[in-house]
């Protein structure tokens, strides 16, 4: 990756685009050939065009896209611009999907136990869950030793992926989307089987004290309707009781497993329910959190050690990390950093400051009048349209006419890549800086080059729960590539801004006062700690200014290992039950993100937050509500089950070759992972498919070509494509070569806004034309070349 021979080299500039906003040629994006030209120009360029364009059409028509600048105080390009007046941000849960935007407004984290404490379970559940693929080693690691002490594990996902393979788990198959119906099925058999004398199945008591909504004798203070949980599971409303076989029909797991794993749940005493935000990850998954936060809350699962329910904790960097410095603690154990006394931060007067539930910039909530940020699913829309919207029932007309991307690839990464693709070819003006050819640098007008962290002097941040990385410069930047922070500030100077409150700070002083920073859980759990010790002699060795400090690891030793993990064993009192506390006594230790300060199966506050995003509604309490392109959309004719145009659902799945879109360029790694169609075989025997074939894989969205792999992991009726491959559209045709999913995937606004990339339906076809080359065998995406 630091050393491909397609890194980008030098600043380019597309040869046929012109500045002044009236050549620019638009049309040729993605098409044109390329001119290197110098660092000075190129910033005169930017400079000049980002002023003329901004003085044309507002503040709002330069549109940068990025949570990094959010997360991490607007440093870069994002710092610059808000500097100078503001820019037109997005806003949408990405990863965590509705997870994100909704758990905590029920009462939910992205948490769960520690990994010592997780030993404790009898039964794991994985819920869409494959961190094998999905996440570093440590999480795998972490659940061997969880079946080296005898806990079983049971997978629940549309695949038996390699995480239930390395698990020896039991599997359960289910199709996209559905979790909710599974949910409630479950449900159903611990209502109608539990007798609190002779089989007791439902923890009543955790209900009764610390839930609201899940009968009808605790009702929230603000419900507006009578509607309950267990009545609609028993049919009382629509007539029709959410049986096993009821839930069978759409999910596609056999009423009797239904019926086998609700009890095998209920009945033993210390099981953990955990799942990826995949399953959130659709149109319909606003009430998912909810709906399994039930189905943990009846079961017992919910604030006992060898308990939980809740997400893997995938962005446990925000729990342990960010959140410290906003909850004035950490999770017990896990050492944590916080970017406060850097400098000011500097946020965006358009989008507007806010921090909700810890999430800085308001990430997973549009802000209030007079801010405004677009919703990623609405980029391309709006630009193509020209509005967007900012409310229930509210419009606003949308301006953007330059788009500045600096590391998201949004282009290749957002859903409708194929609207984007004519989106970018619109606006008048397109930059984007990364390392190497990306689909959103492919589709720019001006590239620069960046460093990668190893040619800088290291980055410090968290690894996955109870670890601290601390990378270290390996090589000098290579060409004339330079650091995002040394770009924005060196812009700045083009642009009429102060450098100095762009870069207050060099890099390494930056990245010394966050390891400065760090702080850890003490050995006996009473309180924080300093991670590291530093003495006056390392701060010359290091050549930054600080003041020395005690702390648990020498300074030196840190930087030297590159990592930290936070030692633990077996009763060391620093376990980490999630809602403990809570569980313990409610009334004492209130969940602050809810309104009755409960877990709330009917939770008004989800209501109206949904509704004011303007784009759908949802019920109170988790009712199962059909997708948006889900299972239901697949039948021409629900009823007579006949299909329709797109008979088949598509999960875009993380797979080991890519890291989101990094890696997707390096031969090495294509020639020793496949990125395929995954397909079962007797979807396939109906289509003549063998392994190895090329398929045409179509969506509402757009087509994409890949060689189909057959396998029986995968669900009937379910196709799986990894995400982050770089589009390549072969424009004669339109189809996309690579099989980048977001040209099948849709940009469904829904919710509060998150993407929805679980929710697709595609069609399948044997692709008649010249078969897919090997991808290790495709030339590198062409890059400018000396003579």
């Amino acid at each position: 990756m630091v050393f491909g021979a397609d890194r980008i080299k030098y600043p380019m500039k597309r040869k046929n685009w012109q500045p002044g906003g009236k050549n620019f040629h638009g049309e040729l994006r993605g098409r044109d050939e390329w001119e290197r030209i110098s660092w000075e120009e190129a910033y005169r360029y930017i400079a000049d065009e980002s002023i003329r364009i901004q003085d044309t059409y507002g503040l709002d028509s330069v549109f940068i896209p990025g949570y990094v600048a959010s997360l991490f105080g607007n440093w870069d390009i994002g710092r610059l611009f808000a500097l100078r007046g503001g820019y037109l941000e997005h806003w949408g849960a990405c990863s965590s999907g509705a997870w994100g935007s909704l758990a905590k407004v029920y009462g939910l984290a992205e948490d769960t136990n520690d990994r010592i404490d997780l030993r404790n379970a009898d039964l794991i559940v994985l819920w869409g869950s494959n961190p094998a693929w999905s996440r570093t080693g440590l999480p795998t690691y972490d659940y061997l030793q969880c079946k080296n002490a005898n806990t079983k594990f049971i997978v629940i996902d549309i695949f038996r992926h390699a995480t239930a393979q390395a698990l020896s788990a039991e599997y359960v198959g289910i199709r996209p989307g559905t979790d909710t119906a599974l949910a409630l099925g479950m449900a159903y058999v611990l209502l109608t089987e539990d007798d609190p004398d002779s089989n007791p199945l439902i923890d009543w008591d955790f209900l009764n004290r610390c839930t609201v909504g899940f009968d009808a004798d605790h009702m929230p203070d603000d419900a507006t309707t009578s509607e309950n949980f267990k009545d609609y599971v028993l049919g009382a409303y629509d007539g029709t009781p959410k049986t096993p076989e009821w839930a069978a029909e759409i999910c596609g797991v056999n009423p009797k497993a239904i019926e086998e794993l609700a009890l095998e749940i209920a009945k033993t005493e210390k099981v953990s329910i955990i799942m990826s935000p995949a399953p959130s990850r659709t149109t319909n998954g606003m009430t998912w959190c909810q709906a399994i936060m039930t189905l943990g809350a009846m079961s017992g699962c919910i604030g006992k050690p060898g308990c939980c329910c809740g997400s893997d904790a995938g962005h446990s960097w925000l729990q342990g990390g960010y959140l410290t410095l906003l909850q004035g603690g950490t999770i017990l154990g896990e050492p944590s950093w916080t970017t406060s006394g850097q400098y000011d931060m500097i946020w965006n007067p358009i989008g507007g400051a806010s921090i909700e539930y810890g999430v800085p910039n308001g990430m997973y909530k549009q802000p209030e009048e007079p801010n405004y940020r677009i919703n990623i699913n609405e980029v391309w829309t709006g630009i193509l349209d020209g509005e967007f919207t900012v409310g229930n029932g509210e419009k606003k007309p949308c301006n953007v006419q330059m788009i500045y991307d600096t590391h998201e690839n949004i282009l290749n990464q957002a859903p409708g890549t194929m609207l984007g693709i004519e989106a970018y070819r619109k606006v008048e003006f397109v930059v984007a800086q990364n390392i190497v050819m990306t689909t959103a640098c492919k589709y720019a007008d001006i590239v620069l080059p960046v460093t990668t962290q190893w040619e800088r002097y290291g980055d410090f941040t968290a690894g996955y729960r109870e670890q601290m990385l601390w990378t270290s410069q390996v090589c000098e930047p290579l060409f004339e590539a330079k650091s995002d922070l040394d770009i924005a500030a060196e812009l700045a100077e083009y642009m009429g801004v102060d450098p100095e409150q762009v870069r207050p700070l060099d890099y390494k002083q930056m990245v010394f006062n966050w390891v400065a920073a760090a702080t850890r859980t003490k050995k006996d759990g009473s309180e924080l700690e300093n991670l590291v010790s530093i003495t006056q002699e390392d701060l010359d060795t290091l050549g930054v200014k600080g003041m020395p400090q005690e702390g648990a690891v020498p300074i030196l030793d840190l930087k030297r290992n590159g990592i930290y993990t936070y030692e633990r064993t077996q009763d060391d009192g620093l376990d980490h039950v999630v809602l403990k506390a809570f569980r313990d006594d409610p009334e004492a230790n209130p969940i602050g993100t809810t309104t009755s300060g409960k877990l709330e199966i009917y939770c008004q506050q989800a209501v109206d937050r949904v509704k004011a995003c303007g784009w759908s509604e949802i019920p109170p309490i988790p009712k199962y509500m059909p997708a948006i392109e889900g299972y239901e959309e697949t039948f021409a004719d629900w009823g007579g089950k006949e299909k329709g145009d797109y008979p088949f659902q598509l999960v875009t799945v993380h797979i080991t070759r890519h890291s989101h879109s990094s890696f997707a360029n390096v031969p090495t790694l294509r020639e020793a992972i496949d990125h395929p169609l995954y397909m079962n075989p007797i979807d396939a025997e109906a289509k003549g498919f063998k392994t190895n074939d090329t398929v045409l894989v179509t969506s509402r969205w757009g087509k994409v070509l890949r060689p189909v792999l057959l396998t029986e992991i995968m669900m009937p009726g379910v196709v799986a494509l990894g995400q982050g491959a770089w589009a390549e559209i072969d424009e004669e045709t339109g189809v996309d070569l690579a099989g980048c999913t977001n040209v099948l995937c849709g940009p469904n606004a829904v919710g509060c806004g998150h993407q929805a990339w679980n929710s697709c339906i595609v069609n399948v076809e044997k692709w008649t034309g010249t078969p897919l080359a090997p991808d290790y065998a495709w030339e590198p995406r062409e890059v400018f070349k000396e003579n």
